[in-house]
């Protein structure tokens, strides 16, 4: 494989010049592969991943988008050289050497995995689990006495006289009953679509059957991409919908239920 690898930094205090790596891009005769901090497994940027490195997380996507365009066109030298030029900027696009080995059986993007992970630390915060999200919030939460969350709820229904059971991941009862279910929207292509629809299938047959009409879909902003908005569009249509990442999710849940949130 013969090509070039290029090393992204970012410099937040432009004085003090103290960049740190943020991305590795490759461009080689078999295509171009890059990795940057913060990137999901679908090549979109999850901001919450980043930690304080960086400030300004659109800009630093715009400069994500940018620079791949530019590789992809083969332009990256070009910038490289150009950009060189300009001072004050927070973003260094560095050329740091040829890859000339014909033997190199690697692709592109296999080659810029293992550079990032030689030379950008991934010490970074983990995204929460769903349900560790939905359990602190939950925690926020002033149950009145005797009340609180049921957890792995069934409930038996009948699709065309043939028995089914159904399961919900919470339930709280009080006066109405509301059914909430964690959905992960980083699940890439048809196993989100199909995840989506199977919860929408659960709410249509319990909502019929059970005459239950309250569905909360707890879901994670932090691991949201760009592709998962339709299907946040079609949960908003049957459930309301709760960003358990959000700094105003115990309010959501509290004016869903109506549960009062603890105080601050």
């Amino acid at each position: 494989m013969n090509g070039s690898w290029f090393l992204v930094k970012y410099v937040d205090d432009v004085f003090r010049n103290e960049p740190v790596n943020v991305g590795v891009v490759v461009t080689a005769d078999r295509g171009v592969g890059s990795h940057f901090l913060g990137q999901r497994p679908d090549g979109s940027i999850n901001g919450q991943r980043i930690g304080k490195r960086v400030s300004g997380i659109d800009t630093y996507r715009a400069w994500v988008r940018f620079i791949r365009k530019e590789a992809a066109r083969g332009n990256l030298d070009a910038r490289v050289e150009s950009l060189s030029k300009r001072v004050g900027e927070s973003y260094l696009i560095e050329r740091r050497g040829p890859i000339l080995d014909a033997e190199i059986e690697k692709t592109p993007q296999a080659l810029a995995d293992e550079l990032f992970t030689a030379l950008v630390s991934l010490d970074v915060p983990q995204a929460q689990p769903l349900v560790a999200l939905a359990e602190d919030t939950f925690k926020q939460l002033a149950f009145p006495p005797g009340h609180g969350i049921d957890r792995n709820v069934d409930y038996q229904v009948k699709v065309r006289d043939v028995p089914q059971l159904l399961t919900f991941d919470y339930r709280y009862a009080a006066g109405r009953t509301t059914l909430m279910d964690r959905v992960s929207l980083s699940r890439p292509g048809k196993r989100l679509v199909q995840s989506v629809n199977d919860l929408l299938y659960r709410i249509e047959a319990v909502e019929k059957q059970r005459g239950i009409g309250n569905f909360v879909a707890l879901y994670s902003g932090a691991d949201c991409p760009p592709q998962a908005e339709r299907q946040l569009e079609l949960l908003n249509k049957f459930a309301h919908t709760v960003d358990l990442s959000a700094a105003r999710a115990k309010d959501d849940i509290s004016q869903i239920i109506g549960v009062p949130a603890q105080a601050v």
